[in-house]
């Protein structure tokens, strides 16, 4: 593909909510409207939050496929495979960019069958391998060591995932592509006390917590653990998630045998997450397993002191001092952060070089 001649690009992405990579398929096709050469389409496989922005506030063509879902079942995927390739075939698309694993195991093997031009997929973390032990991730660095072959270009989202990808030999490294995750925040639109106004906070009450999935991924037992201790000496701090997910009431729970129900709160999904993050006095991730979080990059904007598990490619972007690791002093780290004013950032702004991956020649 090269300038002059107008591209046509397909996003496929399982999952229409609005979190982590469904933003970065926004983004990148807010980015591609500025560019009146590429004409943009997205593949979702359920309905959603995203796809209602995409049409509404963007005028993105969007194609549901109604059995690009989870988990895996291989008489569902199968059809869902035929109909990614119906719809590649139908429309021609020059470019097929692949979002999160399994729009990226169909779309790829779709449009690789169809012999289309460039094939890209978008490595949002490794965690849907790095979550496995023994042969299962095995099995999984395999299947992604063979759809790499069958791509021409894989954007990952930090150096972190970078060394990983070689570690676990995922695609030749000219095939590789950093671009890091960057989002609008309309601080204008963003309010602010929404969080202390619902929960009744009075304004000498600190505020720490997180805007996630309750997922494995997430560790909300750590983030409780952590409140467990920190306030034993600092009884003026209510510790809130924010979000839904598979762990949800065994967190909840947890909180309970721990006596900690007025001092801990998973409140639950808000559409408008990032008004209650923007009450925070300090953004506190525990996972296991990250790419790039979309929460931090708001954090960033709102200028809200980030701490976080050191994983992924958080460290790149808010620096040593942003991290923790197993074993440190995390209560004299909490009080550094809830004292400091300011939020060191050290990420580089990139995201265009999405477009510059488009018309650039195989």
């Amino acid at each position: 593909m090269k300038r002059g001649q107008g591209i046509k690009v397909l996003q496929v992405i399982k999952k229409a909510d609005w979190v982590w990579s469904q933003r970065i398929v926004y983004e990148i096709c807010k980015l591609a409207k500025e560019d009146s050469e590429i004409e943009m389409e997205v593949a979702v496989g359920e309905k959603g939050i995203l796809e209602e922005k995409l049409r509404n506030e963007l005028g993105i063509t969007v194609h549901t496929i109604k059995n690009l879902i989870h988990p895996i079942k291989p008489n569902v995927d199968l059809k869902g495979y035929r109909e990614l390739k119906n719809l590649i075939k139908q429309n021609n698309y020059d470019i097929v960019h692949c979002h999160s694993t399994k729009a990226g195991i169909l779309g790829r093997l779709a449009a690789s069958k169809l012999k289309t031009n460039k094939i890209i997929y978008t490595v949002h973390g490794y965690w849907p391998i790095l979550q496995y032990e023994g042969i299962k991730r095995k099995m999984a660095i395999l299947l992604e060591r063979f759809l790499a072959k069958k791509t021409t270009d894989l954007v990952l989202i930090s150096k972190s995932d970078i060394d990983l990808s070689k570690k676990m030999k995922i695609g030749n490294e000219d095939k590789y592509r950093l671009i890091y995750n960057k989002i609008t925040v309309e601080k204008d639109k963003i309010k602010k006390g929404v969080l202390r106004k619902e929960l009744n906070i009075n304004r000498k009450t600190k505020i720490i917590g997180n805007v996630s999935r309750v997922d494995n991924p997430k560790n909300p037992f750590l983030f409780v653990d952590i409140a467990k201790e920190y306030l034993k000496n600092n009884d003026n701090t209510l510790f809130v998630w924010v979000g839904d997910g598979r762990l949800k009431e065994q967190a909840i729970n947890y909180v309970k045998k721990l006596n900690l129900e007025d001092k801990v709160k998973f409140i639950g999904f808000r559409e408008n997450g990032i008004d209650y993050l923007n009450d925070f006095d300090l953004l506190l991730l525990t996972s296991n397993w990250e790419g790039v979080p979309i929460t931090i990059l708001e954090a960033i904007e709102l200028n809200i002191p980030i701490l976080s598990t050191d994983v992924g490619g958080i460290k790149e972007i808010i620096g040593e001092r942003g991290v923790f690791n197993e074993g440190e002093n995390i209560l004299e780290r909490i009080n550094e952060k809830l004292n400091s004013n300011t939020q060191k950032v050290f990420i580089k702004d990139n995201f265009s070089d999405y477009l510059k991956l488009y018309f650039e020649k195989q």
